[in-house]
């Protein structure tokens, strides 16, 4: 992740079709059960919970919630799951303080391969999800292939990068804060087979994890940067504050969990870091040339639309920047999402416009001569100079730092639902 100055630029898109059949019905059950723990009662009630269909077909909930007693929760967010017991959240959790008085939230919008879903208000308390009644069924009629849109001009930005011999680029946030939201109960939108999602093309699956065991792969990912198995390592940028450590590295609820936290660490290069975060690569284990490129990933608020910390989901070649870094999102520019390419011609890039806190699926389309991005299956961005066509490995870190990206804060989970690459 390596900073450049940024320029932001409307970009246009076409909406995604879609087809969806809305057929409500509340179940007489109390809550549904899924992937995680369940607690005591905190005295939180659903006062409504709706689903709405926009013109283009993209689904939205809205659900007005009270406290008996006024309580801070960690997330709230309005949970879905698929006949098979697939995760498929709502996008836009939010972190409110709940009490007598109702309050109101209003997820962001998305779409459902066809099929019938439930949908509930869910809300983690003390570090533990509760799933609260009514639950309501709806049927999704399936969508239609997203439209790419139009291409956009990128502009240069910050990105991560270091290399495998040594090189580090500079990367992460900005001013401090210790509020910690936190990650939503989400999953899987599609099964693994299934195309990148708003990338137009034929496509063969190359590469998946979808995070649903209870350890990281160890035959797809290291949990460090670039060290041996259990060792903590430095950072990746010299603008970052925190060590890279296994221990903050795991896979739980259908996925895999980075977490940074202000404490002292000392690594492998013999410095002590204020902060210790999470951080997995696949180098020596896969690495690809071209193709599409694409995670679901909840990236926690330092303030409403503001990406807390230094997020990214990026690629890497063995010798930076001769061979390439690829930047398909990364929290920059006071909490921006954010794409880049460097090579040593430069690193053009763009931030997208909008809030990508929470659930979000970032993509890219990497092919001779051109890199084009896509956020929620809406195309972002495009870079036609510099690209590279060396192989490149697959990061996700959750980087800290008070130069680039959002406002600190910690404890922070980032949060992947899956990794995916597909190829011609």
């Amino acid at each position: 992740m390596l900073r450049y100055s940024k320029h932001r630029r409307k970009l246009n898109a076409r909406k995604k079709l879609s087809v969806l059949v809305l057929s409500f019905a509340t179940l007489a059950v109390g809550s549904a059960a899924w992937a995680g723990q369940s607690g005591p009662s905190t005295g939180v009630v659903v006062d409504s919970l709706s689903l709405s269909a926009s013109p283009s077909g993209q689904l939205k909930a809205t659900a007005k919630v009270h406290s008996a007693r006024t309580i801070r929760v960690q997330a709230l967010t309005v949970a879905v799951r698929s006949a098979n017991g697939s995760h498929f959240d709502f996008p836009g959790a939010t972190a409110p303080s709940l009490g007598p008085s109702q309050t109101t939230f209003t997820s962001g919008s998305r779409t459902f391969p066809a099929g019938t879903y439930t949908a509930f208000v869910a809300y983690k308390y003390r570090d533990t999800w509760r799933n609260l009644s009514p639950v309501k069924t709806f049927t999704s009629g399936g969508t239609a292939t997203p439209a790419p849109g139009p291409t956009a001009s990128a502009s240069p930005s910050p990105a991560p990068t270091p290399t495998p011999t040594g090189t580090s680029p500079s990367p992460v946030t900005s001013p401090s804060a210790s509020a910690s939201p936190v990650p939503s109960p989400s999953q899987t939108t599609s099964t693994t087979g299934a195309a990148p999602l708003g990338i137009p093309g034929t496509w063969r699956p190359a590469f998946a994890d979808e995070f649903n065991g209870t350890t990281l792969d160890s035959s797809k990912w290291n949990p460090n940067w670039l060290g041996c198995p259990t060792c903590t390592t430095k950072p990746v940028n010299s603008a970052e504050l925190g060590a890279y450590a296994p221990s903050q590295v795991s896979v739980s609820g259908g996925s895999l969990h980075l977490k940074a936290e202000k404490v002292q660490t000392t690594a492998n290069d013999g410095k002590t870091y204020a902060y210790r975060s999470g951080l997995v690569e696949s180098n020596g284990k896969a690495q690809f040339t071209y193709g599409a490129f694409e995670a679901r990933i909840y990236t926690p608020a330092a303030s409403p639309g503001v990406i807390a910390n230094w997020p990214a989901f990026w690629t890497d070649g063995q010798n930076w920047p001769e061979d390439g870094e690829m930047d398909v999102m990364e929290g920059l520019g006071g909490g921006k999402a954010c794409y880049h390419f460097h090579s040593p011609a430069g690193g053009p890039g763009g931030c997208a416009p909008g809030d990508f806190t929470g659930w979000h699926t970032y993509g890219a389309e990497w092919k001779p001569g051109s890199v084009t991005y896509y956020y929620d299956g809406k195309q972002v961005g495009q870079i036609t100079t510099g690209i590279t066509s060396s192989p490149m490995y697959l990061i996700l870190n959750n980087g800290v730092s008070t130069e680039h990206g959002g406002p600190i804060v910690t404890p922070a989970d980032m949060m992947t639902d899956y990794v995916r690459v597909w190829q011609h």
